[in-house]
């Protein structure tokens, strides 16, 4: 690949950036962003070039000139910039974490076969250039959610995400927004709320590793977390529903135990299963 270029220097771009420099999987690497970013990733001399995202015409000849751009902004941003990506690049990805909307706006351009929706399933609970690193994709999924996309292009995604060590794994961009309630986004809500809630009654003293772990991810960011919720609300609420009955069946039968250990029982065996 001759020219790659990420636009968006936080945690998932900058990581990218350091796993392609690590892995040598690009020529030449162009990184896109507001200016404090951009100095930061300079001083690290992780990209060839540097473009302030406010230059329109920068902007405009770094994407024209790329066999590869991925987009590494939150939901709203990636919509924002598709359509004019899209109309300059030869390919292009994201890393947003809900699809349909994202492929929906690539549908409703005359460049659709060049775009493959992505998600990679690594991160942190906060953000920021200061805290990407090189390792972060390694042996992990990347969801691709190729609807209409070339043949062609997707090769090019593939290649381009096996090349940072990571797992290629195809879906709907439907199926993609399903799973990821489940797995993700009523997670960060459940680990919030709990963290409130031992606030709120002063259990905080009585906090192990256990609360500890349940709420590692707990207040992400409204940056990011707003435009999850506002893409993704219709399968979030039924997550929500289907969590909520589980457990208030089991409310509802104490101090009969043996639902909330039948529970355990049912979690103890998927744990086993997936680990053997």
């Amino acid at each position: 690949m001759r020219q790659l270029t990420i636009y968006g220097l936080g945690l998932i771009g900058g990581s990218l950036a350091k796993a392609l420099r690590a892995r040598g999987a690009a020529t030449r690497l162009v990184g896109i962003d507001l200016p404090e970013v951009v100095a930061a990733a300079a001083a690290q001399g992780l990209v060839d070039d540097l473009v302030d995202a406010s230059k329109d015409g920068a902007v405009r000849a770094a994407l024209a000139a790329s066999d590869l751009a991925v987009l590494a902004v939150p939901v709203r941003s990636i919509e924002r910039l598709l359509p004019e990506a899209l109309a300059w690049c030869r390919a292009v990805t994201d890393c947003g974490s809900t699809k349909r909307s994202v492929v929906a706006v690539a549908r409703g351009t005359p460049h659709a076969a060049r775009f493959v929706g992505g998600h990679p399933m690594a991160g942190a609970p906060e953000g920021g250039f200061s805290l990407s690193r090189a390792d972060l994709f390694a042996s992990s999924s990347w969801i691709l959610c190729p609807s209409g996309t070339s043949p062609e292009v997707l090769k090019i995604v593939g290649d381009f995400v096996t090349g940072l060590g990571a797992v290629p794994v195809e879906m709907s961009a439907e199926l993609h927004d399903r799973a990821v309630a489940l797995t993700s986004h009523v997670p960060q809500l459940i680990a919030s709320a709990l963290l409130a809630l031992a606030s709120e009654s002063g259990a905080d003293a009585a906090a192990g590793p256990a609360f500890a772990s349940a709420t590692r991810v707990a207040g992400g960011p409204e940056s990011m977390w707003r435009d999850i919720f506002e893409t993704n609300p219709d399968e979030i609420a039924a997550a929500l529903a289907a969590l909520t009955a589980r457990l208030e069946s089991v409310g509802r039968a104490l101090p009969d135990v043996g639902p909330a250990l039948e529970l355990l029982r049912q979690a103890r065996a998927r744990r086993e299963g997936q680990d053997g």
